[in-house]
């Protein structure tokens, strides 16, 4: 700090015009999330260039001056330690080295965006690609992109730390001190949201490898005997793809009063079964809500395994989306995993990441709770899709042992304000189908594949919430019934007017 000091009050001395600063995201900022029940069994080579070695952020400053971030080694080494979670070995190659052993290369790109200067900085955007070749042939395996877009919070004003700073000088004439100091504070409350930024992303990549189809396809496609193993049922379950996956090549008006949080937990912390595919029904709903919607990125909360905890639904829920909803604002909660009923009270719950069936009223997040916090935002309409169930009697639904499964409703009184709808993917009595050959939970299957247009059956070039509904409930009972030998009807509950409320308008067929 004194010698950080010494060199601003030599830099006024000097008489300078132009005072930068700079600094760097820390080496190893990033902890791996808890490994998956078994790694992939490839081996990675993980492409290291010049272009990824040189990459900075710099953010324009006070006239004559701006904020340089240096994002290597901390950015790629994120990734490498989440690429060392999912895969069986990870080997860092650069320049003209030649992977030897690897069964997939990695390559990956990265981009920081600013918007505007940083004393009047709109946002943020970050986004990390990786692409993943076949060793032996450069065919292409499979693209895993996260994206993100927040408005950083600037320091006001602080200390900055010794040695975390580089100031750059230009002899000139006098430069105020506060421009400075105000260079460094911005930069030092900076560099942490970058990191934490950062995190998310790699994880959110990390989330989409285990639960990629098109990966899952190629190590069907492998000779040999140990992929066998690796996929619960045998590889021969594993689609080669789903029809849904990749949402329709639209061009959406973006809607800027609009907010959406999307729980996908497939993996749970304790001895859970997994609830299959619902990390990547998360993961796809999140692109329809941007992609087809018309959602922005920055108004979507995407939380998939060990990023949905209970403190995390609950801090988006009672804090995020009160801090964000303005009067007339739009909300969507998209949640796929397991529910649990309370046996003692007949309450229905979620179950995050950490939860237990066996003291679900402690661990578990009340439906209860989720409508009455939505009742209290100033929204014009909240919808709710839960491709989950709460009997306790299997499929999407767990119970404490013990115990019996019981009937009950996701329906709940707060309905009645007339600003919720509820879509279930099963009444209270039944279990909640998976639909393997499509990798993705029978409701949100076809939810997906109503939004992409099959919903519009009469070709009036709008999508309605009640009219996808008539779509996908007839599919999602006879699909149930057909393939799985299930009974499983979907619950629609809410006021008629929210029911009638326009999803997406598409383009109706040429005559």
């Amino acid at each position: 700090m004194k010698r950080y000091r010494l060199l601003l009050v030599a830099c006024l001395l000097l008489g300078t015009t132009a005072c930068s600063v700079a600094g760097a995201v820390r080496e190893n900022f990033h902890r791996a999330g808890e490994p998956p029940a078994r790694k992939l069994p490839l081996k990675v080579g993980l492409a290291l260039d010049d272009k990824l070695k040189a990459q900075h952020l710099i953010v324009p400053g006070r006239p004559g001056g701006e904020i340089d971030v240096d994002l290597y080694p901390g950015v790629f080494n994120a990734l490498r330690t989440e690429l060392a979670n999912a895969f069986e070995e990870v080997t860092v190659f650069e320049g003209r080295a030649q992977p030897k052993n690897e069964d997939l290369l990695a390559f990956v790109t990265s981009t920081y965006e600013p918007e505007g200067t940083t004393f009047a900085l709109a946002g943020l955007r970050c986004t990390i690609e990786l692409v993943l070749k076949d060793a032996r042939t450069g065919v292409l395996v499979s693209k895993h992109k996260a994206e993100t877009r927040f408005p950083p919070r600037l320091a006001s004003g602080g200390t900055v730390g010794a040695g975390a700073l580089i100031v750059v000088l230009t002899v000139g004439l006098g430069w105020p001190l506060a421009a400075h100091m105000e260079n460094a504070d911005a930069l030092e409350s900076f560099v942490p949201q970058i990191e934490q930024r950062t995190s998310d992303l790699v994880r959110d990549i990390a989330a989409d490898i285990q639960s990629n189809q098109q990966l899952l396809a190629y190590l069907r496609q492998r000779p040999g005997g140990p992929m066998e193993a690796f996929v619960p049922g045998g590889m021969e379950d594993v689609p080669l793809s789903s029809d849904v996956d990749t949402p329709p090549t639209v061009t959406a008006p973006v809607k800027k009063n609009v907010y959406a949080l999307v729980f996908g937990i497939e993996k749970y912390r304790g001895q859970l079964p997994k609830a299959d595919f619902a990390a990547h029904d998360a993961q796809i709903m999140a692109k329809y809500l941007t992609k087809v919607l018309g959602y922005p990125e920055e108004n979507v909360v995407l939380r998939v395994n060990d990023h949905a905890t209970k403190s995390d639904i609950q801090k988006y829920v009672e804090t995020w989306l009160p801090n964000h909803v303005a009067k007339g604002d739009s909300v969507f909660i998209y949640y796929s995993g397991h529910g649990a009923p309370n046996a003692k009270t007949g309450d229905a719950y979620l179950v995050p990441y950490d939860g237990d069936p066996a003291f679900i009223g402690d661990t578990g997040y009340p439906l209860k709770r989720l409508y009455e916090n939505l009742a209290k935002l100033p929204t014009n309409d909240a919808i709710v899709v839960l491709d989950s169930c709460f009997s306790g009697a299997g499929g999407r639904s767990v119970i404490a042992q013990g115990m019996r499964p019981m009937v009950l409703s996701v329906e709940n009184p707060v309905l009645a304000s007339g600003r919720t709808a509820v879509l279930a993917a099963s009444s209270g009595e039944q279990v909640s189908s998976t639909y393997r050959q499509q990798g993705h939970g029978l409701l949100t299957y076809f939810f997906l594949k109503g939004l992409a247009g099959e919903a519009d059956q009469d070709h009036d070039g709008v999508v309605q919430l009640k009219e996808l509904f008539d779509y996908l409930k007839p599919q999602v009972t006879s699909t149930a019934r057909r393939d799985f030998n299930n009974e499983q009807t979907p619950q629609l509950v809410g006021d008629p007017q929210i029911l009638g409320k326009v999803l997406r308008r598409v383009e109706p067929p040429k005559p």
